[in-house]
Parts: structure tokens; sequence; C-alpha cells
């Protein structure tokens, strides 16, 4: 997807110059998350550096018509048109968005027509056995596009079944298999499980465990009855004897009958949102005796000792009231003043910064010299010889200067920091700090009484 976005000059001789190109090559119009590009453009317009995009179609710019709505309305807002060139559609000039609306379903609709004809061909493939494989497991490697086992990475798998048959549990596993740092990797629980219910291990091969959904945004997700599976035996090698897998199994649907059987866990505000400081981890909610606690969800699993402690939730929600109340009543002295300083930082370095200026000048260089040979080239003054080396040896050059113009965008995150800091500005405008403390302590009076009234003398 390549556009080309033109700014304001801050040269007096000039109207305008070229701000450079936007490319996301090899990346899906469906969805904007991956497309970096697409959303460094969408931040250099919202900071006011780009007046005008030039876009070839509106496929090239999106294929979800949701996004291309929005993106065209965000980039309106911000003070930038784009203008379509092969389609003919200017947003400086648009009266109505029924036009580029329809543009963009044509294209929405041509990219799933398309996943749907590859995961209808793959389908059929995998009906008739000619499926080839597409991820290599762990153990395995790939001959004549056949799996093959690896000699030395048989004992290991071998001897993990045979661990966990005697009684061992995943955990301990791993643990004795990174105290022997064996194979010169780190073992953890979800690889244990991951090798133990793999049916490749015993040669066959169960085909179609995700798929993908014809809706927008496009991406895979575990098949649980969608669409039928495929099991294909004998398709390879395998490492372990069928009747120590099904064993396995047997095993592994006797323990998940016997969770079943307990609560669902409930989530919690505070799931996914704490880290374990030493390693990284996720914390976890425990109970115990009758008080509810955060914990490292590693610590102690698979010879991994955190030094983190645990915490208390009670401790937590006051920790994160007062946290917030602090910043409400300092927002000026704190969050107003880090975003000051880190904008002020940001335009400073940017300006010091030739490396982007010399790679701008350079690119502007090549292309007027592309323009030349062109012209002489129509004048007949060059034959087509000379025309496509010299084309071939300036574009080549060029896209050497784009990766490395995008590599050293990407590498500056304070956009990123500056971005935050507004969202948390944002948070705290709208929200009344006092106001949850005050439901914080009504709550707390509230269940002191409860716990009164249910102990009477």
């Amino acid at each position: 997807k390549r556009f080309k976005a033109k700014s304001k000059s801050i040269r007096a001789k000039c109207n305008c110059i070229a701000l450079g190109y936007y490319l996301d090559e090899g990346i899906t119009g469906t969805s904007v998350n991956k497309r970096d590009d697409f959303k460094r453009m969408m931040r250099d317009s919202k900071a006011g550096k780009i007046d005008r995009i030039y876009v070839k179609s509106v496929s090239r710019f999106a294929r979800n018509s949701l996004e291309c709505i929005e993106s065209i309305r965000l980039l309106k807002s911000y003070g930038t048109s784009v203008l379509f060139e092969n389609d003919g559609i200017d947003t400086e000039h648009m009266n109505s968005e029924m036009i580029l609306y329809i543009k963009s379903a044509f294209a929405q609709s041509e990219a799933l027509a398309g996943s749907k004809r590859v995961a209808t061909a793959v389908r059929m493939k995998m009906q008739n056995g000619e499926f080839s494989i597409c991820s290599i497991p762990y153990g395995f490697r790939v001959e004549n596009n056949v799996l093959v086992p690896i000699p030395e990475v048989k004992p290991v798998i071998k001897r993990i079944y045979s661990d966990y048959l005697s009684g061992k549990g995943m955990g301990t596993i791993a643990k004795e298999l990174n105290a022997e740092h064996c194979m010169d990797r780190h073992w953890s629980v979800s690889t244990i499980r991951y090798i133990l219910y793999n049916e490749k291990n015993i040669g066959d091969s169960l085909l179609q465990k995700t798929y993908t959904p014809q809706i927008l945004p496009l991406k895979s997700r575990l098949n649980k009855g969608e669409l039928d599976k495929y099991y294909v035996t004998d398709t390879h090698e395998g490492i372990i004897d069928k009747s120590v897998f099904d064993t396995i199994q047997k095993k592994h649907n006797i323990s998940k009958s016997i969770r079943s059987q307990y609560s669902p866990r409930t989530d919690s505000v505070f799931s996914k949102r704490i880290r374990c400081g030493d390693c990284g981890r996720a914390y976890k909610k425990k109970i115990q005796n009758d008080t509810i606690y955060w914990v490292c969800s590693e610590n102690g699993i698979a010879g991994i000792r955190c030094r983190t402690q645990n915490l208390k939730e009670s401790e937590l929600k006051k920790s994160f009231i007062r946290l917030f109340n602090r910043l409400k009543q300092f927002e000026s002295e704190t969050v107003d003043y880090a975003i000051h300083q880190l904008t002020a930082l940001k335009t400073k370095v940017s300006g010091q910064n030739t490396a982007i200026n010399d790679i701008d000048s350079e690119i502007a260089s090549l292309c007027n010299k592309n323009c030349m040979l062109t012209r002489l080239r129509s004048r007949n003054v060059i034959d087509d010889v000379s025309f496509m080396e010299q084309t071939a040896e300036y574009q080549k050059r060029l896209n050497e200067l784009r990766q490395r113009r995008i590599k050293i965008l990407n590498e500056d995150e304070d956009e990123a920091s500056i971005e935050a800091l507004r969202a948390l500005k944002n948070l705290l405008d709208s929200v009344d700090g006092y106001l949850l403390f005050t439901i914080w302590v009504m709550a707390n009076i509230l269940r002191s009484l409860i716990k009164i009234l249910s102990n009477p003398l």
C-alpha cells in the first residue's frame, strides 16, 4: 500500500514539499493493526505535518469500508485531504461519502472473496488428504514435504511422556529439564503440555485446528466445532507409541472432568494488569484463609522462584485509589508538565536530527533523476537498455533509503509516550477520583455492617 504525502513548506520560495512515501508492502489492507506506515501517516497528519495525501486507488488505502470511512473522517478533522487518482475521488471537494463507501465496499468484498477462495482450496486439500504441513512441531523437520523426527530430540520427547505417566506433574518435568539445561532451551509448562497432547508425535495429523471466519478483521481462531476437522492417520513417522498417547489422553480427560466440578473463575479488574517485577509474568488471584491475594503465576512452577511478594487485593485497591487521587490533585504539575517537556524535547531533537533530512534530500534527487531519464527516453535520446538499467539502479537505491528511513522513525518512541500521557489526562479529566474514593469508603462501611448483622450476639 503506497501513499505519497505533501506538507506546507517552511521555505518562502516553495508552495509545497514532498514529505515522503508511506509503504506497507505485503501487509493486508483489511485491518490497520499491522500496518505500521499507515498508522505513522495518521500520526503525522494529526501532528499537522501533512496537508494532502495521494493514493493510487481506494483499494490501496484500505480494504475495510468501516476503517476507510473512519480514517478519512479523522484525516479531514486533522486538515488533511486525500486524492484517489484512479477513482477520481478528492476528499477536499467531496460533499458525500457515498461514492467512497461504495468503492471501499467493493475493495472489502474483493479481499473477503480472495480469502474465501484460499480457504476453500485448503479445505479441499484436507478432505483429499493432500494438505501440506504448514507448521513444523517441535521434534520434527521437513524433508521432501514430509515430517521426519529429529534423532537428537526423540529421547527427550519419550522421556517427557514417560515421566508424566509415572506421576510427575508438568511443572516438575519442566523444572528437571531446566536444571539439566536440556537441549539448551527454556522449558515451561505450556511447552510440556503442547508436546504431551500433540497427535503428530504418534504419526497422525489433525487438520483444521484453526480457521479464519469471513468477517473483518480476518483473524485465525480456534476451531471449537464451527467447521469439520480432519484426522489423518500415518501421515509421517511417529516418535511415541499410540497406546502411550491414548493413556495420556484418558488421564487428561479424567483431570478435566474433576476440574469442571468446581465453579468457574470470575475475572477481576486486576486480571492481566499486574506484572511480576522479576520474571514479567502476569499475576493470578489466590484465595487463602478467606483473603484474596495476587501472586505471580510462574512462581514455584518449573523451578522458577520470583523475589516479588504476594499482594492483598484490598491493599491493591487502596493503592490504586490513592495514586489516582494524587494524579488528579497534581495533574498540572505531573501529567501536563510531562507532556509539555516531552513535546518540546521531541521538537528540538527532530530539528537537530539530520539523518532524516539527508535521506529525504537523496530521495528527492533520485526522483528528479528518474523523471529526467523518463523525459530523455520519450525523446529517444537514450535507448531502452540504458533506460532500464539506470532506472533499476535508482529504484534499488530508493528502496534502501525508504527502508532506512522507516527504521529510524520506528526507533523513536517519544510520540507513543506522549499519546499515552494524553490518554491518561483524558481519563483524569473524565472521571472524578474523589467519587471513586467515596464509593470505596461506602462499600467498606456496608461490608462491615453486613458482617455485624450476620453475627448477632
